[in-house]
């Protein structure tokens, strides 16, 4: 039973994150040449294609992608939540609300990463790559902002942990608004 519901939540959770991408990417305006940002936009296309025939945009707003987000933020939240070690109930009206924490707690956990991959690359890359310029181009208009009211101390640059501090401070906060659901997500 703890395999699978290691599969069922890795998958969900994948999936969420490949979405929350997609509207990234569409947000801060990457570059869709980039091979990475092609593998997220192929990637979902066959399911957001017929998608947004049905749900059409509203202005820049992508609704069909925000709905497709919050219907795998439900999935995963009922799939979580029926294989809790709490029993929760197989299907709760509340459940409606808790997806909104799952994107929540997805974005934070991607941004993350994000960081940690981008501050590994910097230290790896010995030039110009694909993921290090799309890495750049997803997370700097977060570290931009902190980069200004704190400057790089010689050849260090520390708006990162800054920015990883927030995130874990945040993350203490969710814990203490919704419990043991923040934790199982």
């Amino acid at each position: 039973m703890t395999s699978l519901f290691f599969l069922g939540k890795t998958v969900l959770t994948v999936c969420l994150y490949i979405l929350i991408l997609r509207l990234w990417m569409q947000q801060t305006r990457v570059n869709f040449y980039n091979p990475f940002t092609q593998f997220i936009v192929k990637i979902t296309q066959p399911i957001l294609g017929p998608l947004r025939k049905i749900i059409p945009s509203i202005g820049r707003l992508d609704t069909a992608t925000w709905g497709l987000l919050y219907l795998f933020a439900l999935l995963k939240v009922i799939f979580v939540c029926s294989y809790s070690l709490i029993s929760f109930p197989f299907w709760d009206i509340s459940y409606l609300l808790f997806a909104f924490p799952a994107i929540l707690h997805a974005v934070g956990h991607l941004l993350f990463w994000l960081l940690l991959f981008r501050a590994i690359l910097s230290w790896v890359s010995r030039g110009y790559s694909d993921a290090d310029d799309l890495l750049s181009q997803l997370t700097e208009p977060l570290i931009a902002p902190i980069r200004r009211i704190v400057p790089p101390i010689g050849m260090i640059d520390i708006s990162f942990m800054i920015i990883v501090f927030i995130l874990m401070l945040l993350n203490m906060f969710a814990f203490d608004l919704f419990g043991y659901l923040w934790i199982i997500l």
